[in-house]
């Protein structure tokens, strides 16, 4: 399954929607993503179904404004080689939100979130924001929370790029133990740093099966 949180266009709350065919469905009542986390996988696969088949608001994914899939209400705990930095819950944004204007680098890799009893349930791309002295200012997730029955891999790759010129590329085993059963209900194994980003530069990420997001850095639309 793929689900998303976005921006409702009509009333403008988060919601959650289930991703299907290029299209982004929510059907009446569907609760917020991290309850049905909670609810584990069957829960998820329930309302998967009913966002589905009746869905009230399909909008193409392409034009679906995205919030990040989960919402953390702890620190998440990001590993950048052999080192931990905890992001505290209120710096986590969406893959569609603004960069802050002092970003410069971006370490990207993949989140591993808890489904039910699952500690490693579904994943989804993240990328943590460091400034000019490498303290970390945002943490994106998303666009796309993918479950690991989904996934036909065992690893994926992410990648970077700045106008169709890689700049860092790296591999993440999903079945790293670290990631799966590591530390709290979101976590993330980050192994790509980008050089230095100029303001303006747009960064596109790329984490295969997982999905790719494009950013301006600096942006703050």
């Amino acid at each position: 399954m793929r689900w998303v949180t976005y921006l409702s266009p009509s009333g403008g709350g988060a919601r959650a929607g289930a991703l299907d065919d290029g299209d982004v469905m929510s059907g009446p009542g569907t609760p917020p993503l991290d309850r049905l986390l909670e609810g584990g996988f069957e829960a998820l696969r329930e309302a998967h179904a009913r966002a589905v088949d009746g869905a009230i608001e399909i909008i193409v994914e392409p034009e679906t404004r995205m919030c990040s899939p989960v919402a953390p209400t702890e620190p998440v705990v990001v590993r950048l080689g052999d080192r931990d930095v905890e992001i505290p819950p209120e710096r986590v944004v969406g893959a569609d939100d603004a960069v802050a204007p002092e970003a410069r680098v971006a370490h990207v890799g993949v989140a591993a979130i808890t489904v039910g009893d699952e500690r490693a349930g579904a994943y989804t791309p993240a990328c943590l924001w460091l400034d000019a002295e490498g303290a970390a200012v945002r943490l994106s997730l998303g666009p796309v929370l993918t479950t690991a029955d989904e996934l036909t891999e065992g690893s994926v790759e992410p990648n970077t790029s700045v106008d169709d010129v890689e700049n860092g590329r790296g591999r993440v085993d999903l079945s790293d133990p670290w990631l799966t059963s590591g530390p709290g209900r979101v976590r993330a194994r980050l192994p790509v740093a980008t050089p230095p980003l100029e303001a303006d530069d747009e960064l596109f990420v790329d984490v295969g099966e997982l999905g790719s997001f494009e950013v301006r850095v600096g942006s703050q639309v």
